[in-house]
């Protein structure tokens, strides 16, 4: 495929996601609450990790619908309701310092001396990096081969790092789910690779639902090499409808609330 026709596929696909029908509703400016899947870590066509159609939570044995938080509630408090109600867990920052704690206090839990993460400008905080350093933590951003054996050594070396740090472009009010754009500086696996993610939310990010998202910026959906809408851990229920965490992604998603 040319320049040209990537150039029009992806403008033809943008269109498409910007104008097309969202749960509830007849167009982008329409409001509802989508039904749930039991993968939290789903890409925006809601299917898992493995590209397997998941179940609804609510058909599974032993689990139950959460009604969604009060609309009356500021987008914040009704953001950690949403993910609390997932088995997310949402920490509150003001400083970079705050965010350090949050992180270095994750990462000694764990055993934890390197992370896998985004880049400081792609997370959008100055000096994040040098700041865990001073408190004994690397962070990586990895740099893997094509192809070859040095691939293979890479991504084993990689997948024995506990703890992934990412940045997130949006984060949905209704759901509490995070929405981020991969990309160079943004690798994908700081949020599926590892058992435990943790993702700085700028609060300023906060909108009401997806629809609202696409509508208000819809440039999110070129923005990387893909849009994924993270909603709490993973979570399957594949096999005999038994609910397991961290089989298709991370069974901890840890998000930082900073306020700008």
């Amino acid at each position: 495929m040319n320049a040209a026709n990537r150039a029009r596929m992806r403008e033809v696909i943008g269109r498409a996601v910007r104008t097309g029908l969202f749960p509830g509703g007849v167009g982008p400016h329409a409001h509802g609450h989508a039904e749930g899947h039991d993968d939290g870590h789903v890409h925006d066509h809601g299917t898992n990790d493995a590209g397997v159609d998941t179940l609804p939570t609510a058909a599974i044995p032993g689990t139950a619908s959460v009604a969604p938080p009060a609309s009356g509630l500021p987008r914040r408090e009704r953001f950690r309701a949403a993910l609390e109600a997932l088995a997310g867990v949402v920490h509150e920052a003001r400083t970079r310092d705050d965010v350090v704690e949050v992180i270095a206090g994750l990462a000694a839990r764990l055993g934890a001396r390197t992370l896998l993460a985004w880049s400081d400008e792609a997370i959008g905080i100055a000096g994040l990096g040098q700041a865990l350093a001073a408190r004994g933590l690397t962070t990586v951003v990895p740099d893997i081969p094509q192809r070859g054996p040095e691939r293979e050594a890479k991504l084993a070396e990689l997948a024995a790092l506990p703890l992934g740090l990412t940045g997130a472009d949006a984060g949905l009010a209704t759901t509490g789910s995070i929405v981020i754009a991969t990309g160079p500086g943004r690798p994908r696996m700081a949020s599926l690779l590892v058992p435990v993610h943790v993702a700085v939310l700028h609060v300023d990010r906060l909108v009401d639902d997806i629809s609202t998202l696409l509508a208000t910026r819809g440039e999110l959906v070129a923005a990387g090499s893909n849009l994924v809408a993270i909603t709490g851990p993973s979570r399957t229920a594949d096999i005999e409808h038994t609910l397991s965490r961290g089989v298709h992604g991370p069974g901890e998603v840890h998000v930082i609330l900073l306020d700008d």
